[in-house]
């Protein structure tokens, strides 16, 4: 088994209670539940089942079927589901984990995920500490999320320089390698060492490494829609010598629509999935000014100086000649109607918002993700597809997690309202279950109100 399906296939535990200030838990063993009397949006299919009971043993989904037909164990802890609509939980794909330089930040993170429904982080902001991490969770030493660990950036300046990292990130136990800046002619030895190593590689594309030699490489996945725009151009295009700037934002104004299709072909045909981070992109290219953005509620969960930074960032940005108003709102517009064209075109589509980045906070953001999905498209199901049985798909995993079906990992967030009707139905659930550990709303609330106090100070 790789080091990419270990980490999804796990069933270890995640620690007892609720969500603690400190990184570490009581790591106690998950116990018994019964959802009872719930409707449950099994995910596998577009449905509501009605008063349902799902039992819950030892962080497996063990039974489910109705009310009258499901034996409740006489040792379980039963949850009220009347009215409550019980789903899978999210998975965010391109989240950002801290280091463990700040323990506090690392929890604090954690923490935010599970208080917005997120049971799987797919972690890009790769740190060597992550891996001790990632297995502390599976302990029941540490709450939070199921995590998928990638790699620090690549950034071997030769062949063998990136041939000695890849070898060394699987030495380390990192579930993939997360792409950065290596140079275009270190490439080959990237893909063939990452192959030789069994180790997935995702995130960005290389400068100077075309989209199409990422696809024929079978990159795991695609973030940020990156260099489609750019495959988008024409070849021969005179782009003026100017920059193709952010994800493209400075050779839009040369794309031709009518390349979308083959883009889409190819994509579909490697098998590659995107993640696409609406978010991250609409957030620079808003109207909204920083000190605005800054006033959302969620914002009191993030520390002062990153909040700064993000500040800084969105007004640096807007001096950018590559990212204009004009061409900033021409790619908004572009990557929306690339997500949809690769959904409907049947290339595999994950959900992820790069969290904690520019505006976007943990947990939070994959419900504003998810609403830009539903602008370029998307139906609210559809939506929530990408963000749970896609997320298990992609991992090569598809019976462990993403749906409600017994035998699952018991990734649960029990919600007020159907989400498939109204996508804010997936804010602030009632509560949330991660690898059989239950979480109830006030638990929840409590860990969000520790955080936001300490960063009012």
């Amino acid at each position: 088994m790789s080091v990419w399906l270990r980490a999804l296939a796990a069933a270890s535990l995640l620690a007892a209670g609720a969500v603690g200030a400190q990184p570490t838990s009581a790591g106690q063993p998950a116990g018994t539940f019964a959802f009872v009397d719930v409707d449950v949006l099994p995910m596998d299919r577009d449905v509501r089942l009605a008063s349902q009971t799902v039992v819950v043993r030892d962080g497996r989904i063990v039974a489910i079927g109705a009310q009258d037909e499901v034996e409740v164990p006489a040792d379980a802890t039963m949850i009220a589901g009347t009215g409550k609509v019980l789903m899978p939980g999210l998975a965010e794909f391109h989240g950002h984990v801290p280091g463990g330089d700040d323990p506090a930040y690392v929890a604090d993170t954690l923490a935010l995920y599970l208080a917005n429904g997120v049971t799987l982080v797919r972690n890009m902001s790769g740190d060597a500490t992550h891996p001790e991490l990632r297995a502390r969770i599976e302990r029941g030493e540490t709450d939070g999320p199921t995590l998928v660990v990638a790699s620090p950036w690549l950034r071997g300046e030769s062949a063998a320089a990136v041939t000695a990292e890849v070898w060394a990130h699987h030495a380390a136990g990192f579930d993939l390698l997360k792409l950065g800046s290596i140079p275009a002619d270190t490439w080959p030895a990237m893909v063939a060492a990452a192959n030789a190593a069994a180790l997935p590689f995702a995130g960005h594309i290389p400068e100077g490494v075309p989209l199409e030699t990422a696809l024929g490489a079978k990159q795991a996945s695609i973030d940020h829609l990156d260099r489609y725009v750019e495959f988008l151009v024409p070849p021969g295009t005179d782009t003026q010598g100017r920059e193709a700037g952010w994800f493209g934002s400075g050779w839009v104004q040369w794309t031709d629509r009518g390349r979308i299709d083959d883009a889409v072909k190819r994509t579909r045909a490697a098998g590659t999935w995107n993640v696409p981070t609406l978010s991250l992109v609409e957030h620079m290219a808003s109207s909204e000014a920083p000190e605005a953005m800054l006033q959302w509620p969620e914002m009191r969960y993030m520390p002062a100086a990153e909040r700064e930074r993000w500040r800084r960032a969105k007004h640096e940005y807007a001096t950018r000649e590559t990212f204009q108003p004009d061409a900033a709102q021409a790619l908004v517009q572009l990557r929306r109607d690339l997500l949809k064209a690769l959904h409907d075109g049947g290339a595999p589509v994950v959900l992820g918002s790069d969290a904690p980045q520019f505006f976007n906070v943990p947990g939070f953001s994959i419900h504003r993700e998810m609403a830009m999905m539903q602008a370029a498209g998307l139906t609210p199901y559809e939506v929530l597809v990408t963000g749970t049985r896609n997320a298990a798909q992609a991992l090569g995993t598809p019976e462990a997690f993403g749906t409600v079906e017994v035998g699952r990992r018991a990734d649960l967030v029990l919600l007020a309202g159907d989400p498939r009707e109204d996508l804010t139905h997936a804010r602030t659930p009632l509560g949330v279950m991660a690898r059989g550990r239950w979480w109830p709303r006030e638990a929840l609330d409590a860990r969000l109100a520790d955080i936001a106090e300490r960063h009012a100070k």
